[in-house]
């Protein structure tokens, strides 16, 4: 079987694919004139930034100045979001060392270092400056992608701080590593005893911190300061984070969806292309991360789709290949460790595929893919060493996103046999394709026979990596584009010119898409009246919904009044409901740094109590539950209980006989009016 040549269009570098590590042409050429001057200028700018208080320019600098020296990509949003991988890649491996050295993560050497490294390596490779600023008309769905996302995500919180769609199931978790890194200043996985303070479990030990370390990173960057903000505020900040990273994740999957498809596919069919892309990103399943706080998975799929895509289509010189591929590893193993499998199949696949055209220098890009991937699964190869039984977690129950399996199944099945019908005369890029799309199936059926094996029931880790599938079909869905066929040149029997008919088509294709895959009817009503489905999808929902849930207003009485009157460990009986109560006291211990706590607030699930008055046997149930949690706890705890007369009986209860058990504060809910959450129009 023939492979046509790798490079699909324009292939900037000195190679068309990933072949060796080759000298950089004008090597002699080199100033050690310019690198002083580069390097003093590194770190001058950081100085003026920092006076301004401006540090976050330093990695819009870097970020252009990565664009500048790679050459992959003959378009400004190629370019972009490659330096953006890459940037991203270089932030989380240099986090290791921020995380150790006198300095933290203080934005001035952080930056000097950064801005150094990318000039050494410009200079080295003897690369001057280039940053392409050319545009495609694809671009704007793209760009229209990320406006409307933003639209309804933006709408669905104005003016909601505190709500319970903000703070919801593992969102708890996932802002108290997030502060923690911030305030404890690198990785917690570096500074367990430290993080075990703030976070609950041996979630500092265990859990995949790439997300967390970036956005406190870019926050210090953003504040220009290290200095710790109060915890509402944090709590803010780090939602804002969360949101354009969702934003960013719908973006980073239409526009991979679009280079994997390659500069060949062009006119209609790449609208068709990122058309369908972006309504099955609006639609199911990718806005439930948003609604269900699976942060670090929103973060972990962006970088999932700009890597496979990057992999599958490797139209770059060997250089540019080798970093992508070391980011993709680094970002994804960072951020959803199991996740890194999906980027560690093309990269094989890329190995086996061009064996040829790398002999003679086949070692030492296996000697960087090995130092990658080595720096990549330390965090992981240090959860495993402390402990952490992985056998045992991969059959663990949780909430998981229920979405229909159908559309993977159909995105699947179309890659693979589109890809079957292009094996006559393939390019590297199909057959790289139809490895990931197999391979990708293969790991589902693997690991699912493992769960059934274990625990007789695929589990909560089977769905997030058959949502991962998704993206990954939906990536590769660029290919599928090859089998449309372009319109015939104009005839004269033709009624409208080219210019006319490829955006009329490209415009139909799309309304085609969105009433199919999101639901959207186009102001026609629904069989008796009933929702469009477009209408009841988590996206729309999200920005619709003026109520908050029963936990919203725990949060905001907690942060409004009762934060500045508790100090840790707090037991919050707002609500006569023990699982409210527990979860509310994790918000609290959160927001007071004390979240390693609740590793002894098992028994607050049990106490039913707290808006009303009880007497009686559930009275003295409650009651002995709370005894039992309070005698648990290693400091005299802070109890706010929402009603006045059972405040009163806990507290004599607790603390009768002159026995100073526990502070129990009357703390009645505030009731927010549903139009105080409500946008403004």
């Amino acid at each position: 079987m023939a492979v046509r040549p790798l490079a699909e269009g324009p292939v900037h570098g000195p190679l068309q694919g990933p072949a060796a590590l080759r000298r950089p042409p004008g090597l002699g050429g080199r100033s050690p004139k310019v690198l002083v001057s580069a390097l003093a200028l590194c770190w001058l700018l950081p100085l003026m930034l920092g006076a301004l208080h401006l540090q976050v320019l330093t990695l819009v600098v870097a970020l252009l100045a990565i664009g500048s020296l790679v050459r992959v990509g003959g378009g400004l949003v190629d370019r972009l979001m490659v330096s953006g991988l890459l940037l991203s890649g270089a932030l989380m491996a240099f986090g290791l060392v921020a995380s150790v050295w006198p300095w933290r993560l203080d934005p001035l050497p952080a930056g000097g270092v950064l801005l150094s490294v990318i000039a050494l390596a410009g200079w080295y490779g003897d690369r001057r400056p280039r940053f392409p600023l050319r545009l495609r008309w694809s671009d704007g769905i793209i760009a229209g992608t990320g406006l409307v996302v933003w639209h309804f995500v933006h709408r669905g919180v104005t003016g909601r701080l505190g709500d319970g769609m903000m703070m919801v199931g593992d969102r708890f978790s996932h802002f108290a590593i997030f502060e923690s890194i911030g305030r404890i200043g690198g990785y917690l996985f570096l500074h367990q005893a430290a993080g075990q303070v703030s976070t609950i479990g041996n979630a500092a030990g265990v859990y995949p911190q790439g997300s967390h370390f970036l956005f406190a990173w870019v926050d210090v960057f953003v504040r220009s300061s290290t200095v710790p903000l109060s915890t509402p505020q944090s709590l803010s900040r780090y939602f804002t984070y969360v949101l354009l990273a969702f934003v960013l994740l719908c973006v980073c999957v239409v526009w991979a969806t679009r280079w994997v498809a390659g500069p060949r596919l062009a006119g209609w069919r790449t609208g068709a292309v990122c058309a369908v892309s972006a309504c099955l990103v609006l639609a199911e399943p990718l806005p439930e991360l948003l609604r269900e706080g699976f942060d670090s998975e929103i973060v972990g799929l962006a970088f999932v789709a700009v890597s496979v895509a990057l992999l599958l289509r490797p139209a770059m010189g060997q250089t540019e290949y080798a970093l992508v591929a070391a980011a993709g590893l680094v970002t994804v193993a960072y951020s959803y460790n199991i996740y890194v499998v999906f980027v560690a199949l093309p990269i094989a696949a890329g190995l086996l595929l061009f064996r040829r055209r790398q002999r003679g220098h086949r070692v030492a890009l296996l000697v960087w893919l090995a130092a990658a991937g080595a720096v990549a699964l330390l965090p992981s190869a240090i959860s495993v060493f402390s402990h952490f039984d992985v056998g045992q977690q991969s059959v663990a129950n949780g909430m998981v996103i229920h979405f229909d399996r159908a559309t993977v199944i159909g995105l699947g099945l179309a890659v693979i046999l589109a890809s079957l019908v292009s094996l006559s005369r393939p390019t590297a890029t199909q057959v790289l394709v139809l490895v990931a799309a197999v391979g990708t199936v293969a790991v589902l059926g693997v690991f699912a026979a493992w769960q059934i094996h274990r625990s007789g029931t695929v589990s909560y880790y089977f769905e997030k990596l058959a949502l991962a599938a998704f993206v990954v079909f939906l990536t590769s869905l660029g290919s599928v584009g090859g089998l449309l066929r372009p319109l015939a040149r104009r005839g004269r029997s033709a009624p409208l010119p080219r210019r006319l008919q490829e955006p009329l088509l490209a415009v139909g294709v799309g309304a085609a898409a969105l009433s199919l895959f999101a639901g959207f009817q186009w102001g026609i009503p629904s069989v008796g009246r009933t929702s469009a489905q477009w209408r009841l999808s988590s996206l729309v929902s999200w920005s619709t919904e003026r109520q908050g849930n029963q936990l919203a207003e725990g949060t905001r009485t907690f942060m409004a009044r009762d934060m500045a009157r508790s100090t840790a460990p707090v037991i919050t009986l707002y609500r006569g409901s023990g699982s409210l109560n527990w979860q509310t006291a994790y918000l609290a211990q959160a927001l007071l740094r004390r979240n390693g706590m609740m590793t002894e607030f098992g028994a607050l699930c049990k106490v039913d109590m707290g808006s009303s008055y009880i007497s009686g046997p559930r009275y003295r149930q409650s009651l002995e539950q709370l005894r039992l949690l309070v005698h648990g706890l290693p400091s005299r705890p802070t109890i706010l209980v929402g009603n006045k007369r059972l405040s009163e009986q806990i507290d004599h209860d607790l603390n009768g006989g002159g026995v100073n058990t526990a502070k129990v504060l009357f703390a009645p809910l505030i009731h927010y009016p549903p139009a105080a959450a409500a946008p403004p129009k």
